[in-house]
């Protein structure tokens, strides 16, 4: 016996072959986002900088996204689906600029590397490894910049006792965007 279903089946729609592959395009977009994110996770301390990054990104996810809803706006039928879809658009071009704009800002860096001296103020054990490797511990180490506190995540502590003055050494890059990147994790 089966079980009843509504309408029987007869009334779905049959997507085209061009529809097939534009909604496997944006499954398969949505889950190399994920890993994406995943992946520059834990990266997002190491970057000085990063919520003027992400308002850059944004104002450019928000200018594009203006550009795309205008142009696909005549395809719906009403306001409420115009809605959902600007909505839909707005927010995942924002996640996807800002994570490709980390990515790239990180990993493609102009000039060399700079060893630049920041005011310590405290460090902490942020996951332990093994107990017997203390240079494989992850530490938080909080330094000043400026007027700001900011958190670096490293393995190994990078203040020792014997350092001069509460200063401690981090060796810096300028990214491809213009942020600094601590290149220690």
């Amino acid at each position: 016996m089966s079980l009843p279903t509504p309408y029987g089946g007869q009334n779905r729609i049959k997507l085209t072959r061009r529809e097939y592959v534009t909604w496997i395009s944006i499954t398969i977009g949505l889950v190399a986002t994920i890993f994406l994110f995943a992946f520059e996770l834990p990266h997002f301390n190491n970057t000085f900088h990063l919520g003027a990054m992400f308002l850059m990104t944004t104002i450019i996810a928000i200018l594009t996204g203006t550009g795309i809803i205008f142009k696909i706006k005549n395809t719906f039928k009403g306001i409420v689906d115009t809605i959902r879809a600007s909505l839909m658009v707005y927010l995942g071009l924002i996640v996807l600029f800002f994570l490709l704009a980390h990515f790239l800002n990180r990993n493609i860096t102009i000039g060399e590397t700079r060893t630049e001296t920041f005011p310590f103020l405290q460090h902490q054990l942020y996951r332990q490894s093994d107990e017997d490797l203390a240079s494989e511990h992850l530490f938080m180490t909080y330094i000043q910049m400026g007027n700001d506190m900011k958190r670096v995540v490293s393995r190994g502590p990078l203040y020792h006792e014997n350092s001069i003055d509460g200063q401690v050494n981090i060796p810096t890059a300028r990214g491809l965007l213009g942020f600094k990147v601590a290149k220690i994790y």
